[in-house]
């Protein structure tokens, strides 16, 4: 009698457990992966973000007198009706170093409009010696004004509660606080809420 080979059955063999673990291994690494990027946002949103202004903090500035690093006095009241750009600084902090060449080229770019209606201010978060020798040495032409502890408690009413440097502040011919920039500035987008405002003046 002729015998039959049987029909060919699929192969029911387990499949290869190392390759099974490698691939668990390889999602857990990216979901944990993910699990720390998300987390690193969200603490980077929390650290670098802002509280609302105070309604008192541009009236708390305004009646500020300071003196500015070449020994004058700077009374704020003698600003109202301008437009303000309001950087906080210090000599310690890279960026606000880096950035004030800029602020400075602004400055002197619409301070020729009618009136001259825009000021920058540098509130220096620093020791008085600190700032008149950076001041003496640099080409800053706005006024760089001493402000220590005093600075630092404006920049908290401006919604800066943590204190971080530099933090910038655009302020309205009417008073109003129209923008505030925790970090470096990007010029372009400053340049635009600076020239809004004095349209709007």
């Amino acid at each position: 009698m002729e015998s039959k080979e049987p029909p060919n059955m699929p192969s029911t063999a387990p499949a290869d457990p190392a390759g099974h673990r490698l691939f668990r291994r390889m999602l857990l690494l990216v979901g944990t992966a993910m699990g720390a990027t998300a987390a690193g946002a969200w603490f980077a949103a929390r650290y670098y973000s802002t509280r609302q202004a105070s309604h008192e903090a541009v009236r708390v500035l305004m009646e500020q007198r300071f003196q500015t690093a070449r020994g004058e006095a700077l009374p704020m009241s003698e600003l109202r009706g301008k437009v303000l750009l309001v950087n906080f600084w210090a000599t310690w902090c890279p960026p606000c170093v880096e950035e004030m060449p800029e602020l400075e080229a602004l400055q002197q770019e619409l301070q020729s409009r009618p009136a001259k209606m825009m000021q920058t201010i540098g509130i220096g978060i620093d020791s008085p010696s600190n700032i008149r020798l950076f001041a003496a040495k640099s080409q800053i032409t706005y006024p760089l004004v001493l402000a220590g502890s005093q600075g630092s408690e404006l920049a908290r009413l401006f919604g800066n509660d943590k204190g971080l440097l530099p933090y910038t502040v655009v302020i309205g011919h009417d008073g109003a606080l129209l923008k505030t920039v925790l970090g470096r500035v990007r010029i372009d987008a400053l340049r635009q809420a600076v020239v809004a405002a004095l349209d709007r003046a």
